[in-house]
């Protein structure tokens, strides 16, 4: 309905079957069919042979139709809700593989395809949700998005690039579509009655994010293909393949720089002009909608009042409003979709979209036909009855099923949201406030474009790791005047859901005295947040209160073993650079006579000689564990020089005077765990040659 599929698509699928099969059979490696299986959006989850299946559906358009056969198929091959993502998509979890292709297929009679839901595609193309019905609209770039995004799925170059490419299309300078966080990025504008574009080039999120850059301060429509076929070509050519971790168009603006940049672009949009590509079919976007057999119901109630001021939005056609659908966590119960979807089919397939908190945004209702709306929706979705804050809040899906997940931000966000409904704040007052939360540094949660916003790290308590968050506030959207959320401070995950509720209660009471969150943040902000995570910065022994060492949802103790390389490696950086920080921060007390307690030397030894066990799945009982682990898996094996053993040994021995004799071997034993520590690369592994034993 809004993109075309691919005529190849239908052999491709039957190819990746032939590989899923030989893979059951045992006849394919698992990291053989992995290179297969995720271009076409499919990933595995954190469960052994469970599997996720992405699904496009651009600018988050899809028919009632559409929202009806996904959540059967969801309930048929997968688990008891579809999810709804922050780019615009759903999202199928837990399927066997032998049902993935079941999946795939059933999509596809209904026009819905994965492929590009994964790997180094062009990924779903974004569009803000309101377009072609918000007030403020400078026009609809929706038939442009809908058109690319045929047009280069069609194309084969758009399936091996170095790494994945998002576009998004935002159509007012209020930049809903995030359009300046993309790598291409367009902003509708019109000059001299011409439709057309700002755009914006390398922007992006994930764990180095960086706001885009403008490429060109006006193009008219007809170039949106040419501009993202010669972006696509040049970062196909000069991608970083070997690193995919500096693989993105961002690190290739800065590794070219603006100018050479600019030129390579320029020489890329002059072949394409030279090819002389068809223009793309651009057809409007009817913003209409039939009119249902059943009539328009009544409700002159409270709640249908307070409802209507919180999710109900004028469109600009006289007449029809739209609605915010809240789906916390944006997870949508099978029973729940296939209801709305069933209630929607007699208004036509122009009536939904996905919203980038997770939701759902009804357009084109008959204002006549809100209490019927409202009646059902207060039956599927609990938020509805709630502030509208908490049905925008966002989390990815963390360690749940992420197998780059360190924390539990889906578990950390329900507690917060009970938090604060049970709590008097007026959250009425602040109803668009961005709250996000990621499980790792990674942006699936969007927690960089929030105004309050976290990811999850680790904490440790003497030996005993606990789970945490960073702290993030700030963020600005708008065309040219995007920013990031800045880092601020460390809260625990089990204090967050009171650390939150404390910064909402004083930006409550400070809102009038600043345009903004971002503007408070800039003033008094990030002063009263450091001093309201200074309150939760004391953490009770495992003895004391053990649920501090247990993250919100899960059963066992917080831990990292297990995880390794390629699943929460961020997490394990973390912990070691919380205790390499630790142990330099010491070492300079020491030097400058601040410090001349032996026993500060000991714990220099100590965190230097616990920092890379993480890697070799140790968590140690107690600091005699520490040193003989350091010793076995690391001096014994070589990467470590023998001349500190017996240093090592007179610290397991807790001899701190022996240790204070052999200072000078402290400090240059943390240079060499350092040194080992740079040459890790991101799988974990030490690429300098061992030291001589």
């Amino acid at each position: 309905m809004f993109y075309k599929i691919p005529q190849n698509l239908s052999a491709e699928l039957s190819e990746l079957d032939e590989y899923i099969q030989k893979a059951i059979r045992g006849e394919m490696e698992p990291a053989a069919l992995k290179v297969r299986r995720v271009p076409f959006g499919c990933y595995e989850q954190r469960t052994d042979n469970t599997y996720m299946a992405r699904i496009r559906t651009t600018g988050g358009a899809h028919t009632p139709r559409q929202l009806q056969v996904m959540a059967e198929v969801s309930a048929r091959y997968g688990n008891p809700c579809i999810h709804v993502t922050t780019r615009q998509e759903f999202q199928i979890h837990d399927i066997a593989l032998e049902n993935v292709m079941h999946v795939m297929r059933e999509l596809l009679q209904v026009g819905l395809a994965t492929r590009g839901g994964g790997g180094n595609t062009i990924r779903n193309v974004l569009v803000s949700p309101e377009a072609g019905v918000g007030p403020k609209d400078v026009f609809d770039p929706s038939p442009y998005a809908f058109a690319l995004t045929s047009r280069v799925i069609a194309e084969p170059d758009s399936w091996n690039l170095p790494r994945k490419f998002k576009i998004a299309f935002s159509s007012s300078p209020a930049d809903s579509s995030y359009a300046q966080f993309n790598d291409v990025g367009f902003i509708a504008e019109i000059r001299d009655g011409v439709k057309g574009f700002k755009v914006w080039v390398a922007g992006g999120l994930g764990t180095k994010p960086e706001v885009g850059h403008l490429l060109h301060d006006f193009v008219p429509g007809e170039d949106v293909y040419v501009i993202t076929t010669a972006l696509k070509r040049l970062f196909d050519q000069h991608g970083n393949r070997k690193n995919r971790h500096a693989a993105r168009l961002r690190f290739l603006w800065k590794t070219l720089g603006e100018d050479r940049f600019r030129e390579l672009y320029a020489e890329q949009v002059k072949l394409v002009r030279a090819e002389n590509p068809a223009p793309l079919e651009i057809e409007d976007v009817p913003n209409e909608c039939q009119l249902p057999p059943f009539p328009p119901a009544t409700d002159n109630s409270p709640e249908f009042a307070q409802w209507k001021q919180r999710y109900v939005e004028p469109q600009r056609q006289a007449g029809f409003v739209s609605v915010l659908v809240p789906v916390f966590l944006g997870n949508l119960k099978n029973e729940d979709a296939i209801r709305l979807a069933k209630f929607l089919e007699p208004f036509g397939n122009f009536v939904i979209r996905v919203a980038f908190g997770q939701n759902l945004r009804l357009r084109n209702i008959p204002e006549n036909y809100l209490p019927n709306v409202f009646h059902l929706l207060q039956e599927i979705t609990p938020l509805s009855s709630g502030p509208r804050l908490l049905g925008n809040s966002v989390s990815c899906t963390g360690a749940d099923t992420c197998k780059l997940g360190i924390c539990l931000p889906k578990g950390a966000l329900a507690a917060t949201a009970e938090k604060l409904r049970e709590s008097s704040l007026d959250l009425n007052q602040i109803p668009d406030f961005r709250l996000n939360l990621s499980g790792c540094p990674n942006t699936c949660g969007q927690h960089m474009l929030a105004d309050l916003g976290f990811f999850g790290n680790v904490g440790r308590k003497e030996q005993q790791m606990f789970p945490a968050y960073a702290i993030v506030a700030g963020a600005q959207i708008g065309d040219g005047e995007g920013r990031l959320a800045r880092q601020i401070d460390r809260v625990s995950a089990r204090d967050l859901p009171e650390f939150v509720h404390d910064v909402l209660g004083v930006w409550l009471q400070k809102k009038n005295n600043f345009p903004s969150f971002s503007a408070y943040i800039d003033g008094e902000g990030t002063d009263d947040i450091k001093t309201i995570a200074g309150k939760y910065r004391a953490i009770p022994d495992v003895t004391e209160d053990s649920r501090y060492y247990t993250d919100w949802g899960a059963k066992q103790t917080f831990s990292l073993v297990g995880k390794g390389a390629g699943e929460c490696s961020a997490g394990l950086f973390d912990l070691i650079e919380l205790d390499l920080k630790q142990a330099r921060k010491l070492r300079d007390e020491v030097s400058s006579g601040d410090s001349t307690n032996d026993q500060a030397l000991y714990a220099i030894s100590l965190c230097s000689a616990r920092a890379l066990l993480i890697t070799r799945d140790i968590e140690p009982a107690n600091d005699a564990a520490v040193f003989e682990n350091f010793r076995k898996h690391f001096i014994q094996s070589g990467l470590i020089d023998t001349r500190f053993l017996p240093l090592i040994a007179s610290a397991q021995q807790l001899d701190f005077d022996a240790v204070a004799e052999q200072r000078q071997d402290v400090f240059a034993l943390l240079e060499s765990v350092e040194a080992l520590y740079k040459s890790m690369d991101n799988s974990l592994r030490f690429t300098v040659a061992p030291a001589a034993v």
